[in-house]
């Protein structure tokens, strides 16, 4: 594969100059992307293709840039309607139009031409699991989207597990009294980067919760667009652990009217040499208004006598650690799996 790899400043060709200007907007300073378009990775440039497997049990997506697995219980289930975009019978979209430079990770559209759209229309008695991978030496990038119809609760699991570099964008539609509980979990090779980009697009009286596990790594920004209508409620909570690595969070709030609540609660564990960052914008108003509360705490673990770090940490993390469940019965173990997985840490 060596032999294939192509420095990203040649293959962006003429989009490379306002992606460098995008890498250095104040969200992005101090997270040392501006040194990514150096780098050479292997490009996929296969097909786009999504594809069926029977073999996979329960109700799991793999993405691996342009190739999207859907398991067949996930496919065939009622609730769920999948449907690509290369299979559109729109073939005057562009799938470009939606390029953005001010968010650095909409390269994506670029790169894959292929959206995969899940449509939430009836009830499902489980969660959905959705794993983002990259292998090494490699730049994959994906366009997904969730569409969550009128007064559905959904739960969802996002696994990232790069050795190279990821870049994904999702798309989470909740329409009006829909809700979303969303859990992530960060298991990068250290050397590897993750690039995550959720552009969150709210109805009325929707809710819109989520939990973040994030492992350090050679560098991860993990990045929210929220844009909130009346009477929708979101919340975020997060705890990163670092392990002596890169992971910067991104949170911007676009309000679309007065009356939403927001509520962010981030616990960092920082240790060594590492870069852990929160950069929260809420547009057209001020960070400290009452319907937008945002705490970001951090704690170090050199500070700390080694016989009271694993008390400690626990302490400070307990609250977050304890609200971390599912409200399913069904499906629930692999969740469970990876939460330990992170939390082998203390």
């Amino acid at each position: 594969m060596s032999s294939n790899l192509i420095p990203i400043k040649a293959f962006l060709g003429k989009y490379y100059s306002e992606l460098l200007y995008s890498a250095d907007q104040e969200k992005y300073k101090n997270t040392g992307l501006d040194a990514f378009f150096e780098q050479r990775f292997y490009i996929q440039n296969n097909k786009a293709q999504m594809i069926v497997d029977p073999l996979v049990s329960g109700l799991v997506i793999s993405v691996v840039g342009n190739e999207i697995f859907v398991s067949k219980e996930l496919y065939d289930h009622p609730g769920i309607v999948v449907t690509n975009s290369l299979e559109s019978k729109n073939l005057t979209l562009n799938p470009r139009s939606l390029y953005n430079p001010e968010t650095f990770q909409t390269v994506a559209y670029l790169i894959c031409q292929n959206h995969t759209t899940f449509q939430i229309i009836g009830e499902i008695d489980e969660p959905i699991y959705i794993k983002y991978k990259s292998d090494f030496e490699t730049f994959y990038n994906s366009v997904i989207i969730f569409n969550i119809n009128n007064n559905l609760d959904v739960e969802i699991v996002e696994e990232f597990e790069s050795n190279g570099a990821l870049n994904s964008v999702t798309n989470y539609i909740l329409n009006p009294g829909a809700t979303l509980n969303l859990t992530t979990f960060y298991q990068n090779n250290i050397s590897a980067l993750s690039l995550c980009y959720r552009n969150i697009i709210t109805h009325e009286n929707s809710n819109f919760n989520h939990v973040l596990f994030g492992k350090g790594s050679a560098n991860i920004i993990d990045e929210n667009r929220l844009h909130t209508a009346s009477g929708v409620e979101a919340e975020f909570l997060g705890i990163v652990n670092s392990d002596n690595r890169d992971f910067h969070s991104i949170l911007y709030i676009e309000p679309l009217v007065q009356d939403y609540t927001v509520s962010v609660d981030y616990r960092n564990v920082k240790s060594g040499r590492s870069d852990v960052t929160f950069f929260p914008v809420i547009l057209g108003q001020a960070l400290d208004r009452e319907s937008a509360t945002i705490s970001v705490m951090e704690i170090t673990l050199e500070e700390i006598p080694f016989e009271k770090q694993e008390e400690e940490i626990k302490i400070f993390l307990a609250d977050i650690i304890d609200r971390a469940i599912l409200n399913r019965m069904i499906g629930v173990q692999r969740f469970y799996d990876n939460k330990t997985r992170f939390l082998y840490f203390l």
